[in-house]
């Protein structure tokens, strides 16, 4: 596949198997892009000590907070990929430089507040004559394009259930962490009834059987950008509603906790002269103390999605699910999202789009199938 990719956050959990991806993937040249330039090179060298592409790829030295260089770093780019975290943090900048240079973007945005921002941009991306797909991770992203799936099998769609689960044996990351945290706090939206509703985080628990190694888990409402996205390409559907939970078990308790007293939300707290947000001291605090929470966990890590209709005037109930490590589930589909868009450039219209929108499920869902991730299907209908 033709193109010049530039990853934003390259080294990183998620970003590096972007990396790998596009690498494995022979695309023309792969940019990792990183503020740890060290550990950018470091994979560099790896990839080229493989010796299994022909892929071009180098580091370079980024802080997305300075624009202008940012700007530069990408001014080349047939693609940029950003895979810094927390989005809700720095989406918006970051969408602003690609903008400006009218580039095409792809991102594994899992923060509903910063998807409401962005949504409410598309008249600037279109102008832009850029192609910005957001959201094109694990969830969102693998949790979309099902939904699209049984929402293009059924005849009538009324209702998307989601659900996932994070293993903090499964992932590092700060921004995992911080992402975390913001899900479960406060008030967060779904759509209920054909409205965007602002419902309490952590309340309404499921019991959701997620494939092995993972097994049953408790999922509560979390916020995330599905119920923002998805009613604007999948019509007449009333209702989406996103849970999500950890494990071991042990952490969802611990999380409500947390919630609970105040220490997940962005209030600051003053420690002896020193000014602090409480999230972040909290993941701070996790990440750095982070094998005594990854203890008990698997490295694994799952989503289920559930499409609720009619398929020849009977109610059928069509189920989705898998389970694999989180960098694969996120970073591979960036990368494949980003490579649709490349190979698809002049058949794709500027604009903005979310997976649901854009990619073609059937394509999608053989990409992972070729790269070793399975997404079961049970389809039941209800006889009378």
């Amino acid at each position: 596949m033709s193109g010049r990719y530039v990853v934003l956050g390259g080294a990183g959990d998620m970003g590096s198997a972007v990396v790998r991806d596009l690498y494995l993937s022979n695309v023309d040249e792969v940019i990792i892009a990183d503020i740890n330039y060290d550990a950018a090179n470091k994979l560099v060298l790896e990839l080229k000590g493989q010796g299994k592409s022909s892929t071009n790829v180098s580091a370079v030295k980024v802080d997305i907070n300075d624009r202008e260089t940012l700007v530069k770093i990408i001014r080349d780019a047939d693609i940029v990929i950003n895979t810094v975290g927390p989005f809700y943090k720095y989406e918006k900048p970051v969408i602003d430089a690609v903008l400006s240079v009218g580039k095409d973007y792809v991102d594994i945005n899992d923060d509903y507040d910063s998807t409401i921002e962005i949504m409410n941009m598309a008249d600037k991306v279109r102008d832009s004559n850029s192609r910005v797909l957001i959201g094109m991770g694990w969830t969102p992203g693998i949790t979309n394009v099902c939904a699209r799936a049984g929402y293009d099998y059924l005849d009538e769609t009324r209702e998307v259930n989601i659900a996932w689960v994070g293993s903090a044996a499964d992932a590092r990351g700060l921004a995992v962490i911080l992402h975390v945290l913001h899900a479960v706090t406060g008030n967060v939206p779904m759509y209920i009834n054909g409205e965007l509703t602002y419902v309490p985080a952590l309340q309404s628990e499921l019991a959701i059987e997620f494939p092995d190694p993972i097994g049953k888990v408790r999922v509560f409402y979390t916020g995330h950008p599905e119920p923002i996205t998805i009613p604007k390409y999948l019509r007449n559907v009333r209702s989406v509603v996103v849970r999500g939970g950890l494990i071991p078990d042990w952490q969802n308790t611990l999380l409500r906790q947390l919630a609970l007293i105040g220490l997940t939300e962005e209030r600051i707290v003053d420690v002896q002269g020193v000014k602090i947000a409480a999230r972040e001291f909290l993941a701070h605090f996790v990440h750095q103390t982070y094998e005594q929470f990854r203890s008990g966990g698997v490295e694994a890590s799952g989503f289920w999605v559930e499409v609720k209709g009619t398929k020849g005037g009977k109610e059928t109930i069509i189920r989705y699910n898998g389970a694999d490590r989180m960098f694969k589930l996120t970073g591979w589909s960036a990368s494949i999202g980003a490579q649709f868009l490349v190979k698809n450039r002049g058949n794709v219209n500027p604009g903005l789009y979310a997976p649901e929108g854009v990619i073609d499920p059937a394509w999608f869902l053989n990409e992972l199938r070729g790269r070793g991730i399975r997404v079961r299907r049970e389809v039941t209908v209800i006889e009378d």
